[in-house]
């Protein structure tokens, strides 16, 4: 076991799928829960978002990754201040890249970023005033049709 644990750590990563780690499945499922939480009650054109969350969350597509949900995360971060443009479009070539080491620092970022947000202003909730101002145009601003069509290209 503790040689499972070493090679998961940093040694031989090419050698393993990242995405089927525990560690990365509860990552993608914290993120997934969190917008389908904050979508639940978005209206006119945004509420189908949250369909498409509950799918990824609940529905047929649990534990799926998809590169949208990577790309919801960066824009709510940038949303937030935590990421510029430019963080997206790094992080973003970084976890299309077909190298699993680019894909494993691009998802470390984005993890290290979340974890940040959560330290400094907490999970989601409908209570937290820190995501308030976010959640009336988080159709525009976090996952618009533009942003996801951008990310199912690749």
């Amino acid at each position: 076991m503790n040689i499972y644990r070493q090679t998961l750590s940093h040694r031989n990563i090419k050698n393993i799928d990242i995405m089927n780690t525990k560690k990365f499945k509860k990552f993608l499922h914290s993120i997934i829960e969190e917008h389908y939480n904050m979508t639940l009650d978005i209206t006119g054109s945004g509420h189908t978002l949250n369909y498409l969350w509950y799918m990824y969350h609940k529905g047929v597509n649990a534990g799926t990754y998809r590169p949208f949900i990577f790309m919801a995360e960066m824009h709510l971060l940038k949303e937030m201040g935590y990421m510029t443009i430019e963080d997206i479009q790094n992080i973003n070539n970084m976890i299309k890249s077909e190298d699993k080491d680019n894909f494993y620092i691009g998802y470390l970022s984005l993890e290290s970023l979340r974890n940040k947000r959560i330290e400094e202003h907490g999970i989601f909730s409908e209570g937290n005033k820190a995501y308030m101002n976010i959640i009336p145009d988080y159709a525009s601003k976090v996952l618009n049709t533009t942003l996801f069509q951008n990310a199912l290209k690749n």
